[in-house]
């Protein structure tokens, strides 16, 4: 009994946990959305402290390299997330692009996003391209469609270095693609619902143990 109460009261407290770090992620959201649009460091950026920032981008996409992130929904529709390289000429590096969301069409025929030529200016989010996920299969990546987007796998493709963050695309190129982001603190309810299943789990525990185990005193 008393492991059980302990297993599920920790539980709940993750779960707690949990929701407070996504309204925390949210804060700093809100937080960084007052800040004018920056610049990318012309050094090696570090995802966690441009966490949320707004930037503006400058260059060119790499198309060559595109990758598709599979099995992304958008209103109950199955589809992929867009991710592209781009040449930023204001800090000299390559970083990677989020997109957008592309609807999924013939499975049989390979994803075609549609291409943005030339010199474009990219507004966007900074966001953290280390995903976590669980992989069951080793086939996770055919051709350019990936199941997951696997950041140093992915880097380790590319013919040159690229900054460790993921920018979420804002502004319209055009492209037909669709830019709806999650909120940081979503799922933060669910976290919530979690913890009070986990905190009832333990009071029934100890309810289930007292009425079995507590004997009457006959009158």
């Amino acid at each position: 009994m008393i492991i059980m109460i302990a297993l599920t009261l920790f539980l709940a407290n993750w779960q707690l946990n949990r929701a407070d770090q996504k309204r925390a992620l949210q804060a700093r959201y809100d937080l960084m959305q007052k800040d004018p649009a920056a610049t990318l460091p012309g050094r090696q950026a570090d995802s966690s402290s441009l966490l949320y920032q707004k930037v503006s981008l400058y260059g060119r996409f790499d198309f060559g390299h595109q990758i598709y992130i599979d099995n992304k929904l958008y209103k109950g529709r199955a589809g992929y997330y867009v991710i592209t390289p781009f040449h930023d000429d204001n800090s000299g590096g390559y970083v990677l692009v989020n997109r957008g969301w592309l609807a999924a069409g013939n499975r049989a025929i390979p994803p075609q996003a549609e291409q943005v030529p030339g010199q474009v200016t990219i507004e966007g989010i900074v966001t953290n391209p280390y995903s976590r996920f669980l992989e069951l299969s080793a086939a996770t990546i055919q051709g350019r469609v990936w199941e997951n987007l696997h950041f140093k796998r992915y880097a380790a493709t590319l013919p040159y270095a690229v900054q460790a963050v993921l920018i979420q695309q804002l502004n319209d190129t055009r492209d037909g693609l669709v830019r709806v982001w999650d909120r940081p603190d979503a799922g933060a309810a669910m976290h919530m619902g979690y913890a009070v299943q986990w905190f009832a789990i333990a009071t029934a525990i100890l309810i289930i143990y007292l009425v079995l185990n507590v004997k009457r005193i006959p009158t």
